[in-house]
């Protein structure tokens, strides 16, 4: 997803299970912006909807003020009334397809950095120290080059250079001393310069990272009408995982959404509901149809 400017766009996700700290904390919520990708990980006890509203108010909207639109996956912690709430300050709140987290990628990555970060900080007899440890993962994170933008998140984010303990035994450049007006100018044009170089940087970033993708995936052209095939990886409840066949069959294309969404439906019960579905998590159904009364065919949409 590509996006111009600071808080146009952040994407939302829970990591956990993990080892119950001392101070009880079992999950990191995580808040990532789409253009700069600053990242704000906060500890929760649990992961339901008011912790994670709590968080976002508290977190993200007083430090940062409000955003454009919020990304998530469909769970239902970020689904709920209560979440809708708060989008209702004019923000927008969209989501990945079900089952579907390479929507939502730029977190996904995140958070396997982190974890990986948290691993290099915390020794196998101080597993339950993760979340005394996660500020200073962030601050290391901070002051890395993401090589999307070739910018620091903290000088893309505030237009200076993040100032670390190491500095105090080898110091930068001390800049010099200005009137707060001649500071707030120099600093919007230093601030513009990183944002137009970065917006390039991540434009040929977007078509490097697509070119590698569609090497690897192969896109069949569904049409309304057609028979697909459904992935559909949760077993039911009291049955094996083992033994459960992922792939359902079979479901009508009713229609389609975006280039990559489709609304599918049973084909076999005309009264199921719809619901939609990514093209990675559908094949073509070479079966035929049981014979059935003309009650119980699919209603597809009209020419």
């Amino acid at each position: 997803m590509i996006t111009g400017f600071p808080g146009e766009r952040v994407g939302l996700d829970i990591i956990g299970l993990l080892p119950i700290s001392v101070r009880e904390h079992e999950y990191i919520f995580l808040m990532i912006d789409y253009f700069t990708k600053w990242t704000e990980a906060i500890t929760l006890l649990r992961q339901d909807t008011a912790s994670a509203a709590n968080a976002i108010n508290r977190t993200w909207i007083s430090h940062w003020g409000s955003t454009l639109s919020f990304h998530s996956d469909c769970g239902s912690k970020f689904e709920s009334q209560l979440m809708q709430e708060v989008c209702e300050l004019y923000v927008r709140k969209t989501h990945t397809t079900p089952y579907n987290p390479e929507g939502n990628g730029l977190v996904e990555r995140t958070e396997r950095t982190i974890h990986n970060i948290l691993l290099a900080f915390n020794k196998d007899e101080h597993q339950h120290d993760w979340d005394f440890q996660l500020p200073f993962c962030l601050l290391a994170y901070h002051g890395t080059t993401h090589t999307s933008t070739g910018f620091t998140f903290h000088y893309l984010w505030t237009g200076r250079d993040l100032r670390l303990p190491v500095d105090l035994r080898y110091p930068l450049q001390s800049p010099e001393q200005t009137k707060p007006q001649t500071f707030v100018f120099k600093l919007r044009e230093v601030i513009r310069s990183a944002h137009n170089a970065a917006r390039v940087t991540l434009g040929n970033a977007s078509i490097h990272q697509k070119q590698h993708f569609d090497r690897h995936i192969a896109c069949t052209a569904f049409q309304i009408g057609d028979l697909v095939m459904h992935y559909y990886p949760i077993p039911p409840r009291a049955t094996s995982a083992k033994l459960h066949r992922p792939w359902r069959e079979p479901f009508a294309l009713l229609d389609v959404l975006a280039p990559t969404s489709f609304l599918l439906r049973d084909a076999i019960h005309a009264e199921s509901p719809s619901f939609t579905a990514h093209f990675s998590k559908l094949k073509p159904y070479r079966g035929c149809l049981p014979v059935c009364t003309v009650d119980s065919l699919p209603i597809l949409p009209a020419d």
